[in-house]
């Protein structure tokens, strides 16, 4: 039996939120899939915003979490 995406949603935001690991590949996957379910129409605009600024706030809180960076962003950052 599939889950409701209501029941999907709340464990995507948990896991943006509070990943257990880091992982960052797994939160760009976590997010997407967010933006799935609202192209669906299984969300609403404040689900994803909300959804975008709990990985906004890992990313700042985890900065390992995030995207890979640019050798010339490495490189300022030294």
């Amino acid at each position: 039996m599939a889950r409701p995406e209501e029941e999907r949603y709340t464990d995507l935001l948990r896991h943006l939120a509070a990943p257990s690991r880091i992982d960052p590949d797994g939160l760009v996957a976590s997010l997407r899939e967010v933006d799935h379910l609202f192209s669906m129409g299984h969300l609403t605009q404040a689900q994803v915003d909300a959804a975008r600024r709990a990985y906004a706030a890992t990313i700042e809180r985890e900065p390992r979490q995030g995207p890979p960076k640019s050798p010339e962003t490495r490189a300022d950052e030294a």
